[in-house]
């Protein structure tokens, strides 16, 4: 049976399934490779909390875990805020705009991402529409355009809030994984500069005290 299925489909069903397959290889490449940058930020951010914490710790300003910690959260707090108020500003302006919008238009169910009246208008969007391949045996959804790149006055609001929500968002986000990275970095710091160990450490190996030292000592 499931030859005859693909023996019936056309050409466009076969170059649709073709597409289909190359978005979600896209998609998997585009997620790895946001990965990775995620990953190479996130470990120079970490390293800047080195660069803060440097010199309390070597001039022996601080001196326990506890307060290395507490210090360490302060600068990494202040360094947050020094990088996400301008996203946070961006992000206030977006829904001020919006606000400003919905009083004017008296439209409070008003979708700023809107293919008709909002930022959506200048992109591409596509819908299935459903229909039968090889008779009544299945339903094949075929992927047609729902939307082509347009401008349109009515939907000023989304061409300022959709760009402006956007960039401060990813902006903001960015700025809190490198906050969380250098907090991970704040710990693992605390535990490898004030921690004791024992890890190798063998009581007969340091009672044994060499022939040649004892000899020289004497």
């Amino acid at each position: 049976m499931m030859p005859n299925i693909i023996v019936s489909l056309s050409d466009n069903d076969k170059r649709l399934i073709f597409s289909i397959l190359l978005i979600v290889i896209i998609v998997i490449v585009l997620i790895g490779l946001l990965g990775y940058i995620l990953f190479r930020l996130m470990r120079w951010q970490s390293k800047k909390m080195d660069t803060l914490v440097h010199d309390v710790v070597i001039y022996k300003v601080v001196t326990d875990r506890k307060h290395f910690i507490r210090y360490g959260r302060v600068k990494n707090w202040a360094m947050f805020f020094k990088q996400a108020y301008i996203p946070l500003i961006i992000i206030i302006v977006a829904f001020i705009v919006l606000i400003i919008h919905n009083c004017i238009t008296n439209n409070w169910a008003y979708n700023p991402f809107s293919t008709y009246d909002g930022f959506g208008t200048i992109f591409y969007t596509w819908k299935f529409s459903g229909r039968y391949v090889g008779g009544t045996l299945i339903r094949f959804a075929e992927l047609v355009v729902d939307n082509y790149p347009h401008v349109t006055a009515i939907a000023w609001c989304g061409y300022i809030f959709g760009p402006l929500i956007l960039v401060g968002g990813v902006w903001y986000l960015v700025s809190v994984a490198c906050l969380l990275a250098r907090t991970v970095l704040l710990y693992k710091r605390s535990r490898e500069v004030f921690e004791k160990s024992l890890d190798g450490y063998r009581q007969s190996e340091a009672d044994e005290t060499p022939k040649e030292e004892t000899e020289e000592a004497k």
